[in-house]
């Protein structure tokens, strides 16, 4: 291996290139003198991370490890379209990358869709991985992230930028808990310009991606070595509870929670991230740091639910456009929140259905419509999701529901019992 020194516009510069077969593989390798006998810590982004998004990150970790930047084909700014290779085919190139840099053991940080591929090497090569850290795991096949996930190709697809990017940033950022977050404006429209701006390329490797995160059937081993799963507790796109799961399922890992964070924690946190992050990684208590809270993954994942405020209207009056018929529904609106809705029809029509694809619902007062898909259907009763495409619109809903008072005690346990949007 050959380390360069790290400066602040090190990770500006051109990456390096090793090629496995015909597969491109771009990175940055940084160490100082003295550190390079020491386990390098190997970082893989998540969809819309570049190298730079590990600035605060390498700068920590470069004081006592050497650190590795990597981006796989189709990953990071690596903009190499491999639509034949499937998620696992990931963990070869990943070994096949090591072995020619004579690397022999790793410490693997993998944040959101880069959790996925440490996950898969350190459990298929064990012997590779010294330490594992994941942040945000994904590959969960819940079905209300799927239909997201599918309708976000659909809007890439017929070349919708503005609606594709509206609903990539609903995904990543929970609406429902800005306020805890803290999340402003001005961070989500930055993040809304990135998304926008994608070029042919950078489409079409996130629509590959995520294709392949569809078609991943799950995790069929798990890694043995100490692992660090750690998610923020307001995370909608992938559940606590969920990340908890993997965690319990894991040999030897820890279970971290990120306080007043979603699934951008790196981003909204980023301090009380990187302490727990660069503690782990050094092999030293990550109990007590502020900000965070351990729990035994099992018990959190069976008694744990965190569920969204349920809100009500104060005119509950709304009208379902069927586009694909024509046909208006006149329904009223049980309940609501940013990523979804309960209503309830005046008749039972069964035209609207799971099936139904090209639903609006218009709600009384409110200036725009929201394109909804119905999850669940019970006689007149309908659970839908809001599928967020216009940013204005999600910017009226959000001042509606941030003007609406809270269920009070007595009736949200009643509500939350049977109600759950994931």
């Amino acid at each position: 291996m050959q380390f360069s020194t790290f400066e602040s516009h090190s990770l500006k510069k051109a990456p390096c290139v090793q090629m496995i077969g015909r597969y491109k593989l771009e990175f940055h390798l940084f160490s100082k003198p003295e550190n390079t006998d020491k386990t390098p810590v190997v970082f893989l982004g998540g969809a819309f991370q570049s190298f730079t998004s590990f600035k605060t990150e390498v700068e920590l970790v470069y004081q006592t490890h050497p650190v590795i930047l990597l981006d796989l084909p189709s990953q990071g700014s690596n903009d190499q379209l491999v639509p034949e290779l499937a998620l696992k085919d990931f963990s070869s190139l990943l070994k096949g990358f090591f072995q020619v840099q004579n690397i022999e053991k790793v410490i693997m940080v993998g944040i959101s869709y880069g959790s996925a591929m440490a996950t898969l090497f350190a459990a298929e090569h064990p012997a590779f991985v010294e330490r594992l850290l994941v942040s945000g795991i994904t590959c969960f096949r819940r079905e209300t992230l799927v239909t997201l996930l599918e309708d976000s190709l659909e809007l890439l697809a017929q070349g919708e930028l503005k609606s594709f990017a509206a609903t990539a940033v609903s995904n990543l950022i929970n609406h429902n808990r800005m306020q805890e977050t803290e999340v402003g404006k001005t961070y989500r429209r930055l993040l809304y310009r990135q998304v926008a701006r994608l070029n042919p390329n950078e489409q079409l490797r996130y629509a590959q991606n995520t294709q392949r995160l569809l078609s991943f059937d799950g995790f069929t081993k798990f890694p043995q070595c100490p692992t660090l799963v750690a998610t923020g507790e307001y995370d909608n796109f992938t559940l606590p509870e969920e990340n908890a799961g993997f965690a319990a399922s894991c040999a030897d890992a820890q279970f971290a929670v990120i306080e007043d964070a979603d699934h951008l924690s790196q981003f909204e946190r980023r301090d009380v991230t990187s302490e727990l992050f660069y503690r782990f990684i050094k092999a030293e208590s990550i109990e007590g740091i502020a900000g965070t809270r351990l729990h035994i993954a099992s018990k959190y994942y069976t008694q744990e639910r965190r569920l969204q405020p349920r809100l009500q209207l104060e005119n509950s009056n709304a009208v379902i456009i069927n586009e694909s018929t024509g046909k208006e529904h006149s329904v009223q609106i049980a309940d609501i929140n940013f990523s979804g809705c309960q209503i309830d029809l005046k008749n039972s029509d069964v035209s609207i259905s799971e099936n139904s694809k090209q639903l609006k619902l218009k709600i009384a007062g409110m200036n725009h419509m929201f394109h909804i898909r119905v999850m669940e259907r019970h006689q007149k009763n309908l659970r839908c999701i809001l599928i967020q495409r216009d940013v204005k619109a999600a910017d009226e809903l959000i001042a509606l529901l941030e003007g609406i008072s809270q269920f009070t005690p007595q009736t949200m346990p009643i509500i939350e019992k049977n109600l759950r949007l994931a």
